[in-house]
């Protein structure tokens, strides 16, 4: 690539989207475009991912080659108590964001989580009957099937449960359970779950990766 290429990353403000951030600015053949929606700061620009005009102006306006999907509602308890309303962020504006990327020929890299499956037939590969096995891993899935649906070449990357640098200590479901131990008081915790933890960084690697492994493949053909 001899020119930079344009990649918008949702969610930029959140923990892995500002990891991802942080791992493509590291290569100078990236513009990327920072969007957010409740922590904006300056150098991020504000999409509300409900608002289907508003992603259409925006991926119009930078036209990237690549939108990197991280934005979703992520806490199963969240889910759970508002099942209607997150699907119209997990499942409705990931459909949108990829229509809308279609239509100038981006593809999308579809943030989804272990959470499809059940946990009862591990290890699991990309072959692998889905499952889900909360409401939110339910959503996440609806969310794959609509991006994969408006374009099969868009990518969808499962990952697990994520620690790394955090603006605070409730923003991993790994450091929560620091607060829980700093404050001596008792936390529910799953006696049958194993949890692969996964630091930020090594998913932004990988997606970095996936990202430049499908901008050769298109501008080969």
């Amino acid at each position: 690539m001899t020119e930079k290429q344009t990649v918008l990353v949702t969610g930029a403000s959140g923990l892995l989207g500002r990891s991802i951030v942080s791992e493509l600015e590291k290569n100078s053949g990236f513009t990327i475009i920072k969007c957010a929606f409740s922590r904006t700061r300056d150098g991020y620009v504000k999409m509300n991912l409900l608002n289907e005009a508003d992603i259409q102006e925006t991926l119009q306006r930078f036209r990237p080659c690549a939108v990197i999907h991280c934005a979703a509602e992520r806490f199963p308890n969240k889910v759970e108590e508002n099942l209607e309303e997150v699907k119209k962020l997990n499942v409705r504006a990931s459909e949108v964001l990829a229509l809308e990327a279609d239509k100038i020929g981006a593809f999308i890299i579809y943030i989804s989580t272990d959470y499809v499956f059940d946990g009862l037939n591990p290890p699991y590969s990309e072959d692998s009957v889905p499952n889900p096995v909360n409401k939110y891993g339910a959503t996440k899935l609806l969310g794959e099937k609509a991006v994969l649906g408006v374009n099969p070449a868009n990518v969808v990357l499962r990952v697990p449960v994520l620690y790394g640098p955090v603006t605070s200590i409730e923003e991993s479901a790994i450091t929560v359970l620091l607060k829980a131990v700093r404050e001596e008081k008792p936390q529910l915790v799953s006696d049958i779950e194993i949890r692969y933890p996964s630091h930020t960084e090594d998913i932004s690697y990988i997606v970095h990766q996936l990202l430049k492994l499908k901008l050769n493949l298109m501008y080969l053909d």
